[in-house]
């Protein structure tokens, strides 16, 4: 029987941005407790499953859903998350917005890729793409953050913690816990593992990318290998490493037999549909 005062962290999609294995959906998970639910990323092919885990009348309650950085293959999804708000005739309660918190720059490209307005109602402002979403920052001001910083924010008994990490762009790990209980943390997509410290916490189940899979990692390198990864769940003293976001031709299973040569605890290499009690 599941622990009702568990997190459960539920798998979307785990593949990088072109993998055609099976299990070829992008980044996308969603954390629950109780009645809170976080999506933690919604790349391509992850509004389906999302739709089909909540229903899609529930999509409307929605807590938050929270991206780690702009590549498409984290967030491209929102798209078809949108039309189902707007256009779906199967909602459930009253209208919303759903809250999203993202790196700076989210709603213009957001609107850049949905806008269907005529010119007229472009000019008056009307019927503004990024609704309905009430879409926010990791920033805490203007200013971009230091490495390792970003904010806090909760969610009914959930609170997303952010700390920004090396990349491209603006990119950041998310934390997610129960007060001060151990958590789930994502890497979301990092260059070096040690950014990954000011997050991740004793006790939690790192989720960590790892395109580059068994390969040596090399200067310049814009993804973790699984050695990578290894190295930080040791170095943070987590329970449990979930392999995921692996790259086009990264065999899982020497992925997952790279990173026990760095950490000693559970290790399993993530798959669409994968279920874990945090």
């Amino acid at each position: 029987m599941a622990d009702s005062k568990a997190l459960t962290l539920t798998v979307l999609g785990s593949a990088g941005a072109y993998r055609t294995h099976d299990g070829s959906r992008a980044s996308g998970y969603v954390v629950q407790h109780g009645s809170t639910s976080l999506v933690l990323d919604l790349g391509h092919g992850t509004y389906a499953p999302l739709a089909a885990h909540l229903g899609v009348g529930g999509l409307p309650q929605l807590s938050a859903v929270a991206i780690s950085h702009l590549h498409p293959d984290h967030w491209v999804d929102l798209a078809a998350l949108r039309h189902a708000l707007v256009h779906g005739n199967r909602m459930e309660g009253d209208a919303r917005s759903v809250p999203v918190i993202a790196p700076s720059g989210l709603a213009a490209r957001l609107a850049t890729l949905l806008d269907d307005r005529t010119p007229e109602e472009q000019a008056a402002g009307a019927h503004s793409p990024a609704q309905p979403f009430a879409i926010s920052t990791w920033r805490t001001d203007a200013a971009l953050p230091p490495l390792g910083s970003g904010r806090s924010i909760s969610f009914g008994d959930l609170t997303i913690q952010s700390a920004r990490v090396r990349h491209t762009g603006e990119s950041y790990a998310l934390r997610v816990a129960i007060g001060d209980q151990a958590g789930v943390t994502y890497s979301g997509d990092v260059s070096h593992w040690q950014d990954l410290a000011a997050i991740a916490q004793p006790g939690d189940t790192l989720l960590c990318e790892a395109a580059g899979g068994a390969a040596e990692w090399r200067e310049g390198d814009t993804h973790l290998t699984a050695y990578g990864a290894g190295r930080a769940a040791t170095a943070s003293r987590v329970t449990r490493l979930l392999l995921t976001h692996f790259g086009a031709e990264v065999d899982p299973v020497e992925a997952t037999r790279a990173a026990a040569t760095e950490f000693s605890g559970e290790i399993v290499s993530v798959r669409e549909g994968d279920r874990f009690e945090i």
